[in-house]
């Protein structure tokens, strides 16, 4: 049995989420600045200014140290050791031979052995994303609560690695929380998930009747959780599909081996790079221009939502921060160009 009920009051943030589950992964999800963070460094002890009872895999937390808990934990910058080399980052906490197995399976299945003779300064997000979740496994954890796991990955990689964490789970016993803003992730891994909104747990249950509910994902759309659209496959690339809105819009997404063709994609808000004019040279597949609607200030972010095109047919919403909103000379009106990489273009 797992349950947390935690408390806290930040300054413009008020801090308080109830939850209970008895499955093998379960998944916190939300929009930037929900309190997701939080949450999982309140359960790991991280943060003794949060308040409540937290129980995980059976075990009560109440009064451990971090370091008692036995809690695997992989958050979203990896923290790996930059004097160790990733083979030493790994075997650094398998402290029994079991450990020592557990990581050589996470070093093959997340494919990671080239990398073992490497600094980490060498590594790229999703190789860090990847090394963090082997170390963890190195532990022999308890539980193991990752921050984000996914985010840095390509989708080709990931679409191997879910599998794996799957398998985790559900046959060798290792249960997972996972705390993400991605619907896709959710989907692919979880079997409850709770949707945290402001410091507050909105909705909770199965992942596919969570996300069906237009309530909920009502909700989450006014936070630009995510820009969803309805597509008719046109064409294919090399290795990418080319789909398209119903509102006009071309995009390139990466066409993943074994995956049907999408009826429906998502783009996360802050994947979606704003600029001035249109660019030259980039790696962007996905350029074209939308005039900025309105502007709503989320903390210290601010939420674009724009139309692209002059009917106002179709809406994009783009997570930026108030340096941004400066620099470009963000307001209604203004035409600005959207870069999307076609690996940030997600199938649903």
């Amino acid at each position: 049995m797992n349950r947390f009920d935690l408390k806290a009051s930040y300054p413009g943030f008020t801090l308080s989420a109830t939850a209970s589950w008895e499955v093998s992964c379960a998944a916190l999800f939300g929009a930037s600045g929900a309190g997701k963070s939080s949450i999982v460094e309140a359960l790991i002890g991280l943060r003794p200014e949060v308040q409540g009872p937290v129980r995980l895999a059976g075990v009560s937390m109440d009064g451990l140290a971090p370091s008692e808990r036995r809690l695997g934990w992989v958050p979203q910058e990896a923290a790996l050791f930059e004097h160790l080399s990733v083979r030493d980052n790994i075997f650094f906490t398998a402290a029994s031979e079991a450990g020592r197995r557990a990581a050589t399976e996470a070093i093959e299945a997340l494919e990671i052995e080239p990398l073992l003779g490497r600094s980490t300064r060498e590594l790229s997000g999703g190789e860090c994303s990847r090394v963090a979740i082997a170390r963890a496994l190195a532990s022999e954890p308890r539980m193991l609560l990752m921050d984000e796991p996914l985010a840095s990955i390509d989708r080709p990689l990931r679409s191997r690695v879910v599998p794996f964490l799957s398998r985790l789970a559900r046959e060798k016993a290792v249960p997972q929380l996972i705390v993400t803003h991605d619907p896709i992730e959710v989907l692919s891994l979880a079997e409850v998930v709770f949707v945290l909104e402001r410091g507050q747990i909105v909705q909770a249950g199965d992942p596919q009747e969570v996300f069906a509910s237009a309530a909920s994902f009502g909700s989450l759309s006014a936070l630009g959780a995510e820009n969803r659209f309805a597509v008719k496959v046109k064409g294919r690339g090399s290795g990418t599909w080319i789909v398209e809105t119903s509102g006009g819009q071309r995009l390139s997404m990466v066409r993943v081996k074994g995956f049907p063709e999408p009826k429906e994609v998502a783009i996360r808000s802050e994947d979606v790079i704003l600029m001035s004019s249109h660019p030259e040279g980039v790696s962007a597949q996905n350029v074209f221009s939308a005039t900025v609607q309105s502007l709503e200030p989320i903390g210290a972010q601010v939420l674009v939502s724009l139309a692209r095109s002059a009917a106002g047919d179709e809406t994009w919403r783009v997570k930026v921060t108030l340096a941004a909103v400066g620099s470009l000379e963000l307001a209604p009106g203004r035409q600005v160009v959207l870069l999307i990489k076609a690996h940030s273009v997600h199938a649903m």
